[in-house]
């Protein structure tokens, strides 16, 4: 992934930096303390890589998540007995990748696919809509996470959130079982 500047989605009041580090955890540089999350980046091959980085996140008080790329199917029990950071995002197996790698080159991936790791580290939990709603309401939660199968319920169910009063935005998702999320949060006071 490339570096991104401060990115930010006025619809949710949020706002964030994405740094693209060299490999080894030197690349929590001198200054830790600065990082809110580290997003690790290995492929199904490579997991017991995973555990230094955790380590040194864990010490100074950093969320880790991983990112598996190059993933296949065939990685998904491997993945569920993995003992390490949460899985914010799987990658599949895309030609461009494997084509950008050979040619020593950074692959150029979707704007899209940067956010949708985003949203893991924001909010994990996927919820209902209606569900979502009422954490919401109740102040159980500041910020819900709801899938969606395609833009058209993304737009009626931010209509929903707006209308309610909350501030709510669409992303784009990497998954292959639905097209996005849909986020919504408490306004910012």
């Amino acid at each position: 992934m490339s570096t991104q500047d401060a990115e930010n989605d006025d619809a949710i009041g949020i706002e964030w930096t994405v740094e693209d580090c060299t490999p080894g955890v030197d690349a929590f540089g001198p200054r830790p303390e600065r990082l809110d999350t580290v997003f690790v980046v290995a492929t199904p091959e490579t997991l017991d890589s995973v555990a230094k980085y955790e380590q040194v996140a864990r010490r100074h008080g950093v969320d880790c998540f991983l990112v598996v790329n190059r993933f296949q199917e065939s990685a998904k029990d491997q993945l569920r007995a993995f003992d390490g950071p949460e899985i914010a995002e799987y990658i599949y197996v895309d030609e461009e990748i494997s084509t950008a790698i050979s040619d020593r080159r950074v692959p150029t991936l979707p704007d899209w696919t940067v956010e949708a790791i985003l949203i893991e580290a924001l909010q994990p939990e996927r919820q209902e809509a209606e569900r979502a709603l009422a954490a919401l309401d109740s102040g159980e939660r500041s910020i819900v996470n709801v899938e969606v199968g395609d833009r058209a319920d993304a737009d009626t169910l931010i209509d929903s959130f707006k209308t309610a009063g909350y501030g709510a935005a669409y992303f784009e998702c990497n998954c292959q079982c639905h097209d996005g999320h849909v986020l919504a949060r408490q306004p910012q006071i």
